[in-house]
């Protein structure tokens, strides 16, 4: 069976679609280093393309946590079965909510309710961010597949 040039690009603009569109990272900030600061944790969430320490620390183009606990150290604990993020690349709030087999599905708020992605644990690699008010060690927590920030 021979594709032609047209089929090829569509196959390949579906694949490319499917890959991870945002990530959800937690872990300790220390505020102010070296100045007697505190340690905190923090929540973010960054678009795929975008998974860099301007997001994590600066806040551009980054979900944040509104209410309810995203799951926590380690890959299969949680610490809720729901959370909610506030809007990310220019969709309204979305809420979380854990499954079964682990899995977090999520829709937006107050949508029309279907499932807007799917969100797998994360390999808790560390995205390591300094500035010059903090220093965190964000860990991969969540990988989340959808059409949000596409």
């Amino acid at each position: 069976m021979r594709f032609s040039v047209t089929q090829c690009l569509t196959i390949l603009g579906l694949a490319s679609s499917a890959a991870a569109d945002f990530h959800i990272l937690t872990g300790p900030c220390s505020i102010a280093p070296g100045w007697g600061g505190s340690l905190s944790d923090a929540t973010m969430a960054c678009p795929s393309n975008y998974y860099n320490c301007s997001c994590l620390l600066d806040g551009d183009r980054a979900g944040h946590v509104i209410n309810g606990e995203t799951p926590t150290v380690g890959i299969t604990t949680t610490g809720s079965n729901y959370f909610k993020l506030d809007g990310m690349c220019g969709v309204g709030n979305m809420d979380f909510y854990l499954q079964d087999d682990g899995t977090w599905l999520f829709y937006i708020s107050g949508g029309d309710g279907s499932v807007q992605g799917t969100c797998y644990n994360g390999d808790n690699s560390i995205k390591d961010c300094n500035g010059f008010s903090a220093a965190c060690s964000f860990s991969n927590i969540l990988v989340c597949y959808s059409y949000i920030c596409n």
